[in-house]
């Protein structure tokens, strides 16, 4: 009578596949010991010298040294299974895949320790916001290399022709390409924010004479802004990169905020009227406790006669506020102001308007 161990199954015997689960729970349970014991120890030396960089190497090796383990054990295992030729083949292309999926486990490990050890605390020192910005997306990019070059090398290991591929793909690579160029702007257009500083986040911009409000946020493909409505608008960094920026809070030391806009009256305001006028709004900004008034860091408020427009006398008028006093609520405050003691003294509002002269024959 046939022993159950030997049974015949795919060529093996039982008692054979017993053998190599044996053998590859030994070597799982040799990774378990190397953690918890060897690698304890090692670590308890590390930490007693001076130089960091062997607590990154232990910290690095730890975890594809047990994975390590296992693939020899993996590999010990079908020394004592027979294979066909196919599947020897197989099983070889088995190991590869977890052999080169360890070294690229075990890059990326490397990389990560190096950064968080080395290049973030000189990220963190350094006065500029480049580097913090550009960390994750350059890490991320050099994780995708060291994937790719693994891949290639796994590509030839298994008897592809990577050029033909790589041509192949040479077509889908171009419409991928285009299809990214405005992701690609858009990731340019962050660096040249970030390496410029033409403002920072809590800066009030005025991004092409459409969008105004205080930037909360740069990021790698939009800079967010809030309005003054309190809605949050996400601006393309590749429009920023290529048009205007008015930033309204980089000339003032203590962070106030200037605005300027222009009054038109009607052309048939008298002189004193004007001057009148003009007087009504130098008051209402000299009362109004939010306005700042002109010393040597801050220029104060303003209001002048400024031109004969084609429909109206304009008076120019400029002013400053600190940021955290309430832009909507003081504007409004001002503006209501100017409205009332306008419509008590007679002082006509101009719009466009056309005269038409008839001449009789």
């Amino acid at each position: 009578m046939t022993n159950f161990v030997d049974i015949i199954i795919f060529g093996n015997t039982i008692q054979a596949y017993i053998i190599a689960l044996s053998i590859i729970l030994l070597f799982i349970g040799l990774g378990q010991i190397f953690s918890q014991f060897i690698v304890g120890i090692i670590k308890r030396i590390a930490s007693k010298t001076k130089t960091p960089i062997d607590d990154i190497i232990v910290h690095v090796l730890e975890k594809p040294l047990v994975f390590a383990i296992f693939i020899a054990g993996f590999y010990y295992a079908g020394f004592y299974l027979l294979f066909s030729a196919r599947n020897t083949v197989i099983y070889y292309n088995i190991i590869w895949v977890m052999v080169v999926i360890n070294i690229i486990w075990a890059l990326i490990r490397f990389l990560d320790a190096v950064i968080e050890h080395y290049l973030k605390p000189l990220a963190d020192t350094s006065e500029s916001d480049l580097d913090d910005h550009l960390m994750p997306f350059l890490r991320t990019i050099v994780k995708v290399l060291i994937i790719i070059i693994g891949a290639i090398f796994l590509i030839r290991r298994f008897g592809y022709d990577v050029t033909s591929l790589v041509a192949g793909l040479g077509i889908g690579g171009l419409a991928f390409a285009l299809a990214a160029q405005p992701l690609l702007s858009n990731l340019f257009g962050g660096v040249a924010i970030l390496a410029d500083k033409p403002f920072k986040v809590g800066d009030r911009i005025i991004v092409d004479d459409k969008f105004e409000g205080y930037v909360t946020r740069i990021g790698m493909r939009s800079t967010t802004i809030k309005s003054p409505i309190d809605t949050f608008i996400q601006i393309p960094n590749s429009l920023i990169a290529t048009t205007a920026v008015d930033n309204k809070s980089r000339e003032n030391k203590d962070h106030a905020i200037r605005f300027t806009f222009t009054i038109g009256i009607v052309y048939n305001t008298s002189s004193e009227k004007v001057k009148e006028a003009i007087q009504i709004i130098k008051d209402i900004l000299e009362e109004h406790p939010a306005v700042v008034k002109r010393d040597d860091s801050i220029a104060g408020y303003y209001v002048g006669f400024s031109e004969f427009s084609a429909s109206s006398l304009n008076l120019s008028v400029g002013y400053s506020i600190p940021q955290e006093s309430g832009t909507t609520k003081t504007r409004t405050e001002i503006n209501l102001a100017i409205k009332e003691r306008f419509e008590k003294s007679g002082i006509e509002f101009a719009f466009p308007t056309q005269t038409v002269y008839m001449k009789k024959e």
